[in-house]
């Protein structure tokens, strides 16, 4: 697809070297004020960067969840919510939603959960065990509105897998809404692939990643979720719905 904009030359200078100049100049302002901004939800970030990438932990080093930046990762937080309100209507309007939780729910030993895997592909959740009793109170609600919850035990969003799940979801559930929850930079890095295969995508950041990629095997945390915030974006009243 072309870019939808034409970039005019300024006082007869070079197109590309203006619009590089301006690029320049508004990511100098980002970074001087809206990263400021979220300072407080990001304290201590820069020594746990330094502490993480010191550790022999068994991953892949090209993982970009582990060299994300501060202003990278502010710039994840407004994609996902700008992008959240542009989608909301388009999801809202999909016949069938689906709601799609990361592995790190099922803690460092995959034992918080009961899960079995599913011809689509991703893993049902059965029961809870010693934790993560939202997960499973999730599943529970889809079945009294009308929304499936999966968790996938991949990694990301754009392996060749998870081309095939999303086929199988439409051949099974024809259109669908996909609510995404996730840590920030699987967010913003997954989405616009979801997008690219039609799918109206919504998203919800975990509150931490307590997953072994961040902490190594033997310091994973369970991870927690915006339940809250996941239930407002489903138009689901948790009062309601607990009376």
């Amino acid at each position: 697809m072309p870019f939808p904009y034409k970039i005019s030359i300024s006082n007869g200078s070079n197109e590309l070297t203006e619009y590089l100049n301006v690029v320049h100049e508004a990511q100098q302002t980002f970074d001087d004020t809206i990263v400021s901004i979220f300072e407080k939800f990001l304290q201590g970030f820069e020594p746990y960067m330094k502490e993480v990438a010191n550790r022999e932990l068994d991953i892949n080093y090209s993982n970009p969840m582990l060299y994300t930046r501060k202003n990278e990762y502010v710039l994840y937080m407004l994609l996902i919510e700008y992008s959240n309100q542009i989608m909301k209507a388009a999801f809202d309007a999909a016949p069938k939603k689906i709601v799609l939780l990361p592995r790190c729910l099922t803690g460092p030993n995959f034992d918080l959960l009961r899960i079995k895997r599913t011809k689509i592909g991703w893993h049902r959740i059965l029961g809870c065990n010693n934790g993560n009793g939202l997960a499973w109170e999730l599943t529970e609600l889809g079945n009294q509105h009308n929304f499936e919850v999966f968790i996938t035990m991949g990694n990301r969003f754009k392996e060749p897998n998870f081309l095939r799940v999303f086929r199988n979801l439409r051949k099974k559930y024809g259109h669908f809404g996909l609510l995404a929850v996730a840590c920030l930079p699987e967010l913003a890095l997954g989405r616009t692939y979801i997008m690219e295969v039609g799918i109206p995508t919504i998203a919800v950041p975990i509150f931490f990643s307590g997953c072994a990629k961040w902490h190594g095997p033997t310091q994973a945390l369970p991870t927690k979720f915006p339940f809250k915030y996941l239930l407002e974006l489903l138009n689901i009243n948790l009062n309601s719905t607990e009376e």
